[in-house]
Protein backbone atom coordinates (compact mmCIF):
# COMPACT_ATOMS: atom_id res chain seq x y z
CA UNK A 1 0.00 0.00 0.00
CA UNK A 2 1.36 3.47 -0.99
CA UNK A 3 2.33 5.92 2.43
CA UNK A 4 2.16 9.45 1.79
CA UNK A 5 4.41 11.30 3.71
CA UNK A 6 4.18 15.18 4.41
CA UNK A 7 6.89 16.70 5.64
CA UNK A 8 7.91 20.33 7.22
CA UNK A 9 9.34 22.40 5.26
CA UNK A 10 12.11 24.54 6.65
CA UNK A 11 13.63 27.56 4.35
CA UNK A 12 16.87 28.95 5.41
CA UNK A 13 18.04 32.37 4.07
CA UNK A 14 21.42 32.24 2.27
CA UNK A 15 23.17 33.66 -0.30
CA UNK A 16 21.86 34.62 -4.01
CA UNK A 17 22.79 34.53 -7.59
CA UNK A 18 21.12 36.14 -9.62
CA UNK A 19 17.67 35.72 -7.20
CA UNK A 20 19.11 32.24 -6.98
CA UNK A 21 19.88 30.69 -4.14
CA UNK A 22 20.43 26.74 -2.73
CA UNK A 23 17.95 25.74 0.16
CA UNK A 24 16.77 22.41 2.40
CA UNK A 25 13.86 21.35 0.90
CA UNK A 26 13.09 18.50 2.61
CA UNK A 27 13.70 14.72 3.63
CA UNK A 28 12.78 12.05 2.91
CA UNK A 29 11.53 9.42 5.68
CA UNK A 30 13.43 6.79 6.07
CA UNK A 31 16.61 9.25 6.06
CA UNK A 32 19.19 6.98 4.42
CA UNK A 33 21.51 8.82 1.84
CA UNK A 34 20.31 9.12 -0.96
CA UNK A 35 22.27 8.58 -4.91
CA UNK A 36 20.85 9.79 -7.64
CA UNK A 37 18.03 11.87 -8.39
CA UNK A 38 15.61 12.47 -11.81
CA UNK A 39 14.32 15.83 -12.34
CA UNK A 40 11.24 15.35 -14.74
CA UNK A 41 9.76 18.52 -14.72
CA UNK A 42 9.06 20.86 -11.71
CA UNK A 43 6.75 19.20 -9.65
CA UNK A 44 8.15 15.46 -10.57
CA UNK A 45 11.42 14.21 -9.17
CA UNK A 46 12.72 10.57 -8.08
CA UNK A 47 15.25 10.24 -5.84
CA UNK A 48 16.66 6.59 -5.14
CA UNK A 49 19.31 5.83 -2.28
CA UNK A 50 21.05 3.51 0.22
CA UNK A 51 18.97 0.57 2.14
CA UNK A 52 16.38 0.10 -1.02
CA UNK A 53 15.46 3.73 -0.29
CA UNK A 54 13.20 5.08 -3.21
CA UNK A 55 10.69 7.81 -3.66
CA UNK A 56 9.00 10.15 -5.67
CA UNK A 57 7.46 13.27 -5.69
CA UNK A 58 4.28 15.33 -7.69
CA UNK A 59 4.44 18.30 -5.97
CA UNK A 60 8.29 19.59 -6.17
CA UNK A 61 10.07 17.44 -3.73
CA UNK A 62 7.81 18.81 -0.70
CA UNK A 63 6.10 15.49 0.13
CA UNK A 64 7.65 12.05 -1.03
CA UNK A 65 5.74 9.17 -1.81
CA UNK A 66 6.97 5.23 -0.97
CA UNK A 67 8.15 3.66 -4.10
CA UNK A 68 10.09 0.70 -3.81
CA UNK A 69 7.38 -1.90 -3.29
CA UNK A 70 9.40 -4.73 -4.86
CA UNK A 71 12.69 -3.45 -5.03
CA UNK A 72 14.85 -6.16 -3.63
CA UNK A 73 17.43 -5.41 -0.61
CA UNK A 74 20.16 -3.32 -1.00
CA UNK A 75 21.84 0.31 -2.65
CA UNK A 76 20.30 1.82 -5.84
CA UNK A 77 22.06 3.88 -7.98
CA UNK A 78 20.95 5.62 -11.04
CA UNK A 79 17.58 6.64 -11.38
CA UNK A 80 15.82 7.87 -14.56
CA UNK A 81 11.85 8.38 -15.01
CA UNK A 82 9.72 10.28 -17.86
CA UNK A 83 6.88 10.91 -15.58
CA UNK A 84 5.14 10.50 -12.54
CA UNK A 85 4.62 6.86 -12.75
CA UNK A 86 6.97 5.25 -15.13
CA UNK A 87 10.38 5.04 -13.91
CA UNK A 88 14.06 3.10 -14.24
CA UNK A 89 16.67 2.32 -11.26
CA UNK A 90 19.66 0.65 -10.89
CA UNK A 91 20.85 -1.74 -8.32
CA UNK A 92 24.54 -2.17 -6.20
CA UNK A 93 24.02 -5.64 -7.62
CA UNK A 94 23.99 -4.81 -11.33
CA UNK A 95 19.92 -5.23 -12.01
CA UNK A 96 17.51 -2.71 -13.57
CA UNK A 97 14.18 -2.46 -12.41
CA UNK A 98 11.40 -0.83 -14.07
CA UNK A 99 7.75 0.41 -12.56
CA UNK A 100 4.22 1.80 -14.83
CA UNK A 101 2.37 2.49 -11.73
CA UNK A 102 4.75 4.99 -9.27
CA UNK A 103 6.44 2.10 -7.50
CA UNK A 104 3.59 0.23 -6.33
CA UNK A 105 5.60 -3.06 -7.96
CA UNK A 106 8.47 -2.87 -10.05
CA UNK A 107 9.66 -5.45 -12.50
CA UNK A 108 13.22 -6.92 -13.31
CA UNK A 109 14.57 -6.10 -16.76
CA UNK A 110 18.42 -6.83 -16.47
CA UNK A 111 20.89 -8.65 -14.18
CA UNK A 112 24.55 -8.93 -14.66
CA UNK A 113 26.36 -10.42 -11.85
CA UNK A 114 29.01 -8.82 -10.52
CA UNK A 115 28.02 -5.70 -11.95
CA UNK A 116 26.89 -2.18 -10.33
CA UNK A 117 24.67 0.22 -11.82
CA UNK A 118 26.10 4.04 -12.36
CA UNK A 119 23.90 5.66 -14.47
CA UNK A 120 20.36 5.77 -16.11
CA UNK A 121 18.93 7.57 -19.33
CA UNK A 122 15.79 7.34 -20.64
CA UNK A 123 15.24 9.82 -23.40
CA UNK A 124 11.71 8.41 -24.02
CA UNK A 125 9.37 5.58 -22.69
CA UNK A 126 11.22 2.73 -25.34
CA UNK A 127 15.01 4.70 -25.91
CA UNK A 128 17.64 4.57 -22.99
CA UNK A 129 20.78 3.63 -22.06
CA UNK A 130 22.69 2.83 -18.67
CA UNK A 131 26.40 2.46 -17.63
CA UNK A 132 27.32 -0.11 -15.51
CA UNK A 133 30.43 -1.24 -14.08
CA UNK A 134 31.94 -4.43 -15.91
CA UNK A 135 31.70 -7.73 -13.74
CA UNK A 136 35.62 -8.06 -13.46
CA UNK A 137 38.06 -4.82 -12.86
CA UNK A 138 40.32 -6.75 -15.45
CA UNK A 139 38.98 -8.52 -18.69
CA UNK A 140 35.43 -7.89 -19.01
CA UNK A 141 33.25 -5.63 -21.30
CA UNK A 142 32.33 -2.19 -19.34
CA UNK A 143 28.03 -2.84 -19.15
CA UNK A 144 27.09 -0.26 -21.70
CA UNK A 145 23.50 -1.34 -22.55
CA UNK A 146 20.97 0.07 -25.52
CA UNK A 147 17.21 -0.44 -24.73
CA UNK A 148 14.47 0.27 -27.36
CA UNK A 149 11.67 -0.88 -26.20
CA UNK A 150 11.57 0.08 -22.55
CA UNK A 151 13.56 -1.97 -21.40
CA UNK A 152 12.03 -5.52 -22.48
CA UNK A 153 15.76 -5.85 -24.19
CA UNK A 154 18.86 -3.91 -22.89
CA UNK A 155 21.49 -4.93 -25.28
CA UNK A 156 25.14 -4.86 -24.82
CA UNK A 157 27.27 -2.91 -26.59
CA UNK A 158 29.67 -4.87 -29.53
CA UNK A 159 32.12 -2.04 -29.09
CA UNK A 160 31.90 -1.49 -25.36
CA UNK A 161 35.49 -0.44 -24.02
CA UNK A 162 37.45 -4.11 -21.84
CA UNK A 163 38.24 -2.90 -18.22
CA UNK A 164 41.92 -2.81 -17.14
CA UNK A 165 42.35 -2.49 -13.56
CA UNK A 166 38.93 -0.19 -13.38
CA UNK A 167 35.57 0.43 -12.97
CA UNK A 168 32.62 2.92 -12.95
CA UNK A 169 32.25 5.55 -11.11
CA UNK A 170 28.64 6.62 -9.98
CA UNK A 171 26.35 9.40 -11.54
CA UNK A 172 30.14 10.09 -13.31
CA UNK A 173 28.92 10.83 -17.16
CA UNK A 174 26.80 13.39 -19.26
CA UNK A 175 25.42 13.83 -23.02
CA UNK A 176 25.00 15.52 -25.27
CA UNK A 177 22.06 13.80 -27.23
CA UNK A 178 21.14 10.24 -28.03
CA UNK A 179 25.13 9.64 -30.01
CA UNK A 180 27.71 11.90 -27.86
CA UNK A 181 28.19 10.63 -24.26
CA UNK A 182 31.11 11.14 -22.07
CA UNK A 183 32.41 8.83 -18.88
CA UNK A 184 34.54 8.70 -16.44
CA UNK A 185 36.29 5.58 -14.65
CA UNK A 186 38.72 4.64 -11.32
CA UNK A 187 41.90 3.32 -12.04
CA UNK A 188 42.24 1.13 -8.72
CA UNK A 189 45.40 1.28 -8.66
CA UNK A 190 47.14 2.90 -5.18
CA UNK A 191 48.75 6.00 -5.83
CA UNK A 192 47.36 5.68 -10.08
CA UNK A 193 48.93 8.58 -12.17
CA UNK A 194 45.95 8.27 -14.41
CA UNK A 195 42.60 7.29 -14.98
CA UNK A 196 40.14 6.78 -18.36
CA UNK A 197 37.71 9.01 -19.86
CA UNK A 198 35.48 7.54 -22.46
CA UNK A 199 33.80 9.16 -24.93
CA UNK A 200 31.66 8.30 -28.15
CA UNK A 201 29.84 10.36 -30.76
CA UNK A 202 28.28 7.78 -32.65
CA UNK A 203 26.08 6.17 -29.74
CA UNK A 204 26.52 3.35 -27.40
CA UNK A 205 27.11 0.65 -30.33
CA UNK A 206 29.18 3.22 -32.30
CA UNK A 207 33.19 3.59 -31.35
CA UNK A 208 34.05 4.10 -28.17
CA UNK A 209 37.76 6.02 -27.30
CA UNK A 210 39.33 7.42 -24.07
CA UNK A 211 42.00 9.65 -22.81
CA UNK A 212 43.96 8.47 -20.15
CA UNK A 213 43.68 11.63 -17.77
CA UNK A 214 46.71 12.61 -15.25
CA UNK A 215 46.43 12.87 -11.75
CA UNK A 216 47.76 11.48 -8.52
CA UNK A 217 45.74 9.02 -6.90
CA UNK A 218 45.96 7.81 -3.22
CA UNK A 219 45.62 4.44 -1.75
CA UNK A 220 42.28 3.79 -3.37
CA UNK A 221 43.49 4.78 -6.98
CA UNK A 222 42.68 7.91 -9.00
CA UNK A 223 39.05 8.80 -10.09
CA UNK A 224 37.61 11.05 -12.64
CA UNK A 225 34.03 11.14 -10.77
CA UNK A 226 32.87 14.08 -12.00
CA UNK A 227 31.50 15.05 -15.97
CA UNK A 228 30.18 17.76 -17.38
CA UNK A 229 29.79 19.17 -20.97
CA UNK A 230 28.59 22.27 -22.34
CA UNK A 231 28.75 21.40 -25.94
CA UNK A 232 29.99 18.84 -28.19
CA UNK A 233 33.49 20.01 -27.59
CA UNK A 234 34.05 22.06 -23.99
CA UNK A 235 33.74 20.21 -20.62
CA UNK A 236 35.03 19.62 -17.04
CA UNK A 237 36.11 16.22 -15.53
CA UNK A 238 37.01 16.18 -11.58
CA UNK A 239 39.04 13.36 -9.73
CA UNK A 240 39.17 12.41 -5.93
CA UNK A 241 42.63 13.55 -6.23
CA UNK A 242 42.20 17.73 -5.36
CA UNK A 243 42.10 18.12 -9.22
CA UNK A 244 39.24 19.11 -11.97
CA UNK A 245 40.81 19.13 -15.74
CA UNK A 246 39.30 20.77 -18.86
CA UNK A 247 38.68 19.87 -22.54
CA UNK A 248 38.17 22.48 -25.18
CA UNK A 249 38.27 18.98 -28.24
CA UNK A 250 35.74 16.83 -27.06
CA UNK A 251 38.15 14.86 -24.98
CA UNK A 252 40.64 14.24 -26.54
CA UNK A 253 43.13 16.15 -24.97
CA UNK A 254 43.00 17.93 -21.34
CA UNK A 255 44.93 20.45 -19.19
CA UNK A 256 44.49 20.75 -15.58
CA UNK A 257 41.87 23.81 -14.86
CA UNK A 258 42.72 26.07 -11.77
CA UNK A 259 41.04 24.74 -8.36
CA UNK A 260 38.43 26.29 -6.85
CA UNK A 261 38.89 28.91 -4.29
CA UNK A 262 39.72 28.10 -0.50
CA UNK A 263 39.73 24.52 -1.65
CA UNK A 264 43.42 22.94 -1.64
CA UNK A 265 42.30 18.84 -0.43
CA UNK A 266 39.06 18.19 -1.59
CA UNK A 267 37.09 15.07 -4.41
CA UNK A 268 34.52 16.28 -6.77
CA UNK A 269 31.48 14.76 -5.89
CA UNK A 270 29.31 15.89 -8.85
CA UNK A 271 29.18 17.89 -11.89
CA UNK A 272 26.27 19.45 -14.30
CA UNK A 273 26.90 21.65 -17.46
CA UNK A 274 24.35 23.50 -19.16
CA UNK A 275 24.00 23.23 -22.78
CA UNK A 276 22.05 26.56 -23.10
CA UNK A 277 24.94 28.32 -24.50
CA UNK A 278 25.49 29.94 -20.99
CA UNK A 279 28.87 28.22 -20.13
CA UNK A 280 27.39 27.60 -17.16
CA UNK A 281 29.11 24.49 -14.92
CA UNK A 282 28.53 23.05 -11.30
CA UNK A 283 30.46 21.35 -8.88
CA UNK A 284 29.71 19.68 -5.74
CA UNK A 285 32.71 18.72 -4.00
CA UNK A 286 34.12 17.30 -0.23
CA UNK A 287 36.87 19.20 1.89
CA UNK A 288 37.87 19.42 5.63
CA UNK A 289 35.39 22.07 6.04
CA UNK A 290 32.74 20.13 4.32
CA UNK A 291 30.99 19.90 1.42
CA UNK A 292 30.89 23.04 -0.83
CA UNK A 293 29.67 24.23 -4.09
CA UNK A 294 31.01 26.27 -7.19
CA UNK A 295 30.33 27.81 -10.74
CA UNK A 296 32.09 28.49 -13.57
CA UNK A 297 31.17 29.86 -17.28
CA UNK A 298 34.82 29.66 -18.37
CA UNK A 299 35.05 26.18 -18.23
CA UNK A 300 37.51 26.47 -14.48
CA UNK A 301 39.59 29.97 -14.98
CA UNK A 302 37.70 31.71 -12.41
CA UNK A 303 34.80 29.82 -10.09
CA UNK A 304 32.33 31.28 -7.64
CA UNK A 305 30.95 29.99 -4.45
CA UNK A 306 27.35 29.16 -3.73
CA UNK A 307 26.51 29.46 -0.41
CA UNK A 308 24.55 26.26 0.98
CA UNK A 309 22.25 25.84 3.73
CA UNK A 310 23.64 24.43 6.56
CA UNK A 311 22.77 20.71 5.72
CA UNK A 312 24.10 20.82 2.49
CA UNK A 313 27.63 21.68 3.84
CA UNK A 314 27.09 18.92 6.56
CA UNK A 315 25.65 16.21 4.67
CA UNK A 316 26.76 17.04 0.77
CA UNK A 317 25.25 17.35 -2.71
CA UNK A 318 25.48 14.04 -4.00
CA UNK A 319 23.56 14.49 -7.34
CA UNK A 320 22.42 17.72 -8.90
CA UNK A 321 19.90 18.38 -11.71
CA UNK A 322 18.84 21.18 -13.03
CA UNK A 323 15.42 22.08 -15.49
CA UNK A 324 16.91 25.04 -16.55
CA UNK A 325 19.12 28.13 -14.88
CA UNK A 326 16.84 28.83 -12.36
CA UNK A 327 15.73 25.92 -11.34
CA UNK A 328 17.74 22.73 -9.84
CA UNK A 329 17.26 20.19 -7.14
CA UNK A 330 20.14 18.04 -5.62
CA UNK A 331 19.99 15.11 -3.07
CA UNK A 332 22.56 13.86 -0.68
CA UNK A 333 23.28 12.25 2.52
CA UNK A 334 20.89 11.16 5.53
CA UNK A 335 17.91 11.38 2.58
CA UNK A 336 18.19 15.61 2.11
CA UNK A 337 16.94 17.35 -0.95
CA UNK A 338 17.81 20.27 -1.75
CA UNK A 339 16.47 23.15 -4.29
CA UNK A 340 18.12 25.86 -6.22
CA UNK A 341 16.18 28.41 -7.71
CA UNK A 342 14.42 32.18 -6.52
CA UNK A 343 13.14 32.24 -2.94
CA UNK A 344 10.04 30.45 -2.46
CA UNK A 345 6.59 32.46 -2.96
CA UNK A 346 8.80 34.36 -5.89
CA UNK A 347 8.63 33.01 -9.38
CA UNK A 348 12.10 32.95 -11.42
CA UNK A 349 11.34 35.65 -13.51
CA UNK A 350 11.45 37.79 -10.13
CA UNK A 351 7.63 38.75 -10.86
CA UNK A 352 6.08 40.58 -7.71
CA UNK A 353 3.49 39.14 -5.57
CA UNK A 354 -0.16 40.07 -6.42
CA UNK A 355 -2.63 41.29 -3.69
CA UNK A 356 -5.14 38.21 -4.63
CA UNK A 357 -5.03 34.98 -6.82
CA UNK A 358 -6.53 35.11 -10.07
CA UNK A 359 -7.34 33.32 -13.92
CA UNK A 360 -6.46 34.63 -17.04
CA UNK A 361 -8.39 34.11 -19.89
CA UNK A 362 -6.22 31.36 -22.38
CA UNK A 363 -3.95 32.71 -25.43
CA UNK A 364 -5.12 32.71 -28.54
CA UNK A 365 -8.70 31.87 -28.38
CA UNK A 366 -9.81 29.84 -30.46
CA UNK A 367 -6.72 27.80 -30.81
CA UNK A 368 -5.22 24.65 -32.16
CA UNK A 369 -4.31 22.32 -31.29
CA UNK A 370 -2.13 24.88 -28.40
CA UNK A 371 -2.89 27.71 -25.85
CA UNK A 372 -1.49 29.15 -22.76
CA UNK A 373 -3.02 30.07 -19.97
CA UNK A 374 -1.71 32.17 -17.16
CA UNK A 375 -2.91 33.07 -13.78
CA UNK A 376 -1.52 34.86 -10.34
CA UNK A 377 -1.15 33.25 -6.72
CA UNK A 378 -0.91 35.36 -3.90
CA UNK A 379 0.25 33.07 -1.39
CA UNK A 380 2.44 29.60 -2.46
CA UNK A 381 0.01 26.16 -1.88
CA UNK A 382 -1.02 23.44 -3.74
CA UNK A 383 -3.03 24.31 -6.96
CA UNK A 384 -4.81 22.02 -9.54
CA UNK A 385 -5.46 23.16 -12.88
CA UNK A 386 -8.16 21.09 -14.83
CA UNK A 387 -10.17 21.12 -18.57
CA UNK A 388 -13.32 20.00 -18.73
CA UNK A 389 -15.73 18.96 -22.23
CA UNK A 390 -19.37 20.61 -22.20
CA UNK A 391 -20.33 17.16 -20.49
CA UNK A 392 -18.79 18.81 -17.17
CA UNK A 393 -16.00 15.50 -17.85
CA UNK A 394 -12.34 16.10 -16.97
CA UNK A 395 -10.01 15.70 -19.83
CA UNK A 396 -6.96 16.15 -18.42
CA UNK A 397 -5.18 17.77 -15.41
CA UNK A 398 -2.80 20.26 -15.99
CA UNK A 399 -1.50 20.76 -12.47
CA UNK A 400 -1.58 19.20 -9.26
CA UNK A 401 0.78 20.07 -6.73
CA UNK A 402 2.21 22.98 -4.82
CA UNK A 403 3.00 26.36 -6.40
CA UNK A 404 4.65 29.36 -5.64
CA UNK A 405 3.37 32.55 -5.61
CA UNK A 406 3.51 35.03 -8.53
CA UNK A 407 3.02 34.65 -11.87
CA UNK A 408 2.87 30.83 -14.26
CA UNK A 409 1.83 29.97 -17.19
CA UNK A 410 1.08 26.33 -18.60
CA UNK A 411 0.60 25.11 -22.09
CA UNK A 412 -2.52 23.12 -22.89
CA UNK A 413 -1.50 20.64 -26.15
CA UNK A 414 -5.09 19.40 -27.42
CA UNK A 415 -3.64 17.58 -30.26
CA UNK A 416 -5.98 14.67 -29.25
CA UNK A 417 -9.07 16.56 -28.67
CA UNK A 418 -11.82 17.14 -30.95
CA UNK A 419 -12.88 20.86 -32.05
CA UNK A 420 -15.61 22.36 -29.32
CA UNK A 421 -15.83 24.15 -26.30
CA UNK A 422 -14.17 23.62 -23.13
CA UNK A 423 -13.86 24.88 -19.59
CA UNK A 424 -10.57 25.17 -17.71
CA UNK A 425 -11.09 25.61 -13.61
CA UNK A 426 -8.13 26.28 -11.28
CA UNK A 427 -8.31 26.21 -7.59
CA UNK A 428 -5.80 26.98 -4.46
CA UNK A 429 -7.35 27.15 -1.15
CA UNK A 430 -10.12 29.29 -1.02
CA UNK A 431 -9.77 30.63 -4.53
CA UNK A 432 -11.61 28.99 -7.53
CA UNK A 433 -12.34 30.54 -11.00
CA UNK A 434 -13.38 28.88 -14.34
CA UNK A 435 -12.78 30.12 -18.16
CA UNK A 436 -14.24 29.40 -21.22
CA UNK A 437 -12.15 28.11 -24.55
CA UNK A 438 -12.72 27.07 -27.64
CA UNK A 439 -10.92 24.76 -30.12
CA UNK A 440 -10.90 24.97 -33.53
CA UNK A 441 -9.71 22.53 -35.78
Amino acid sequence: MKKIFLLIITVLTISTANGQSWLYLSTVPTGDPLNSICVVDQNVIWVCGDATTCYRSTNGGFNWIAAYTGLPSGNLYGISAIDANTCWVGTVTGSIYKTTNGGANWTLQQAVANSFINGIKMFDSNFGVYIGDPAAQTGQPYQFRRTTNGGTNWVLSPTAPISSTEFGVINAWDWLDTATFWTGSANTTPSATSAKIYRTTTGFFGTWSFTSVSGTGGTSGLYYQAIAFINATSGLAGSNASLVKRTTDGGVTWVTATNPPGVTTYAAINMHGFKDASGLIRISLNETAGYKVFRTTNLGASWTQETLPSQGTTNGLQHMQFLNQNLGYACGGVGMVFRYGPPLGVEPGGNIIPDKSSLKQNYPNPFNPKTTIKFLLAQTGNVTLKVYNLMGQEVVTLLNGIQTAGEHSVTFDASNLPSGTYFYSLKSGDFTDTKTMVLVK
